[in-house]
């Protein structure tokens, strides 16, 4: 098999491959299906334009040039879409639109028929560089701040790269090799090798998306794997590991820390009158009131049920006596709209405050729920503070 037919197959599976991924992946990524599907665009017209370059023979024709150069320049601008979408940034359809049907038009309507090939051709390649260095500029902060610096820079890269790659190949394609005669290599050798390298950053690039891709999915899930889905506070599970970190610092270094526990008063009254959609608002609404109340290095999750837990870092009783107070006084202030009625709540609070190393967290949770029971009994709307234990 002649190399130039190696080529060809390497492109036709590496770019089947990559459309059928954005394809197949675009009906089952939920978060991604806008931007799969100007991958799985792009791939296909990078493909194609590729292909193109290679069947028959590497250079020449003019028809092929300008179609490849017009599809290549497609596939620059479904890369950026695609980002744009995935990223959630404002995008100028009209502009970008207009952009690639008047490319369209100038490559193919006016630049084919006159036989302009390089004009064509160099006009195609600009705005494809261009496309690419916006969608690089735009796209880096966006990536910087969800992901990291590097997956920031290898986007960036990639983006350049191929920026360089529209280059070599019109250079190649149209002939302006400096040098080439009486060279060691043959035209035809460095379009098979640029043609080569194009494909290859076509796989990095699938490759570096569907990382990101990936990697937003595993953040979610582990987002949700630690947030109430309901009020977006953390879950309870969240929060004693939180707990833990807490002991392990008081063991080491001997910083108190208190545990809140929050129950809303007659939650079962509001859910038997008015409903279970209603009881949601006002948990929600309580969840709201309890984060905006917290310091940063507080930590609020919801416990269970109509229950809240608020974690009190380096915080001795008096501290966490002072919260505890805010935090029920804003949610004595706080009004609930509901249908043609407002509601509103009150919530007794249990406070455990440890400087005992020794003490197990099961025996601080005890505590506070005893603290938070009695706060119930005695007529609630109030905050009960259990006894302190200190170390022996």
């Amino acid at each position: 098999m002649e190399p130039r037919h190696q080529l060809l197959a390497f492109i036709l599976l590496t770019h089947t491959l990559t459309t059928l991924t954005w394809l197949i992946g675009g009906a089952v990524m939920g978060l991604s299906r806008r931007a799969a599907r100007h991958w799985m665009l792009s791939s296909l017209t990078n493909g194609l334009a590729l292909v193109l370059l290679v069947v028959d023979q590497f250079g020449g024709d003019t028809w092929r040039v300008l179609v490849s150069a017009t599809l290549a320049t497609w596939g620059a601008m479904g890369l950026r879409r695609g980002l744009q979408a995935f990223l959630r940034l404002p995008t100028r359809d009209l502009l970008q639109w207009a952009v690639l049907v008047s490319l369209t038009i100038w490559t193919l309507g006016i630049c084919l028929p006159f036989g302009w090939v390089k004009a064509g051709a160099l006009t195609a390649v600009v705005v494809s560089i261009l496309i690419l260095s916006l969608s690089a500029r735009q796209t880096f902060p966006a990536l910087y701040t969800e992901f990291d610096k590097t997956t920031a820079w290898v986007c960036a890269a990639v983006h350049m790269l191929a920026a360089t790659m529209f280059v070599a190949i019109a250079v190649v394609s149209l002939g302006w090799v400096p040098g080439a005669e009486g060279a060691p290599y043959t035209i035809e050798t460095l379009k098979f090798w640029v043609v080569f390298l194009s494909v290859s950053l076509s796989v990095v690039g699938c490759f570096v998306l569907g990382y990101v891709v990936i990697m937003r999915l595993v953040r979610r899930l582990e987002y949700l794997s630690e947030h109430d889905a309901l009020t977006g506070l953390l879950n309870r599970r969240a929060i004693e590991a939180l707990m833990d970190k807490e002991a392990q610092r008081l063991h080491r270094f001997g910083d108190p820390f208190a545990l809140l526990l929050i129950d809303v008063d007659h939650f079962k009254r509001i859910n038997d009158r008015l409903g279970h959609a209603a009881g949601d608002m006002v948990l929600s609404a309580v969840a709201a009131v309890l984060q905006s109340q917290a310091r940063e290095v507080d930590h609020v999750a919801r416990f269970g049920g109509e229950e809240f837990c608020v974690l009190l870092p380096r915080t001795d009783v008096e501290g966490a006596l002072q919260a505890a107070e805010r935090f029920r006084e804003a949610v004595l202030h706080t009004v609930v709209p509901w249908a043609e009625e407002n509601i509103s709540v009150t919530v007794s609070v249990g406070l455990a405050s440890t400087h005992d190393p020794g003490e197990a967290l099961h025996g601080i949770l005890r505590r506070a729920d005893e603290a938070l029971y009695r706060a119930k009994g005695e007529g609630r709307n109030r905050v009960v503070a259990a006894q302190i234990r200190r170390a022996a």
